[in-house]
């Protein structure tokens, strides 16, 4: 059953069924703004976790290379591959796999944004000037021969992940330097156990 009660701005919602104990749910009436949604949505989504895997107990250096690794492969320019890639590097290194997979779904949208910057360097670096990107081009190129086409777009996103290759380590060094001192300061130093 559910009883209602009215507050000013606030309702009280007791929950009780005949197989389980009460539960009493407040709720902020003012706080159920789209704005208000959003926000609850993203701090209990992506801030909270975040802030968990920051209490974790993890060192600096290892949570600095969990961020590099998983930004790094997050926006390598092959759709499916990141979690399997993420999770196979964080294992043989011994990272935190949960942070690492976090971190490469936060910088998703990155990997959207690059995917077709990566691809045209790809395309201007192996010398592959026959392949356009435009819609209508690869709308033609479909309807003449779609098997071509795949090739072609196969051929493209190889291009893009090899450009990527040459990118990563380079990149993921850089953000680890970066990071590095900003975790050392941020995260709560060790406490000594005495013995």
């Amino acid at each position: 059953m559910l009883y209602r009660h009215h507050l000013d701005d606030s309702a009280i919602f007791v929950v009780s069924h005949k197989y389980c104990r009460s539960s009493v749910i407040l709720l902020n009436l003012n706080s159920l703004s789209i704005s208000g949604v959003i926000s609850n949505f993203f701090k209990r989504r992506v801030g909270l976790p975040v802030l968990n895997l920051l209490r974790q107990g993890m060192t600096p250096h290892k949570l600095a290379a969990t961020v590099a690794a998983g930004t790094v492969i997050g926006i390598m320019p092959a759709l499916g591959l990141t979690t399997i890639l993420c999770t196979a590097v964080a294992a043989r290194f011994r990272l935190n796999i949960a942070a690492t997979v976090l971190v490469s779904y936060l910088v998703q949208p990155l990997q959207l944004l690059l995917a077709l910057p990566f691809i045209r360097m790809g395309i201007s670096l192996f010398g592959l000037s026959e392949l356009r990107l435009s819609l209508t081009e690869m709308q033609a190129m479909f309807k003449a021969d779609w098997l071509h086409a795949l090739n072609k777009l196969w051929q493209a996103c190889l291009a893009g992940v090899s450009v990527w290759g040459l990118m990563a380590l380079p990149l993921g060094g850089l953000l680890y330097v970066l990071l590095l001192p900003v975790l050392k300061r941020v995260l709560p130093k060790p406490q000594e156990s005495v013995v």
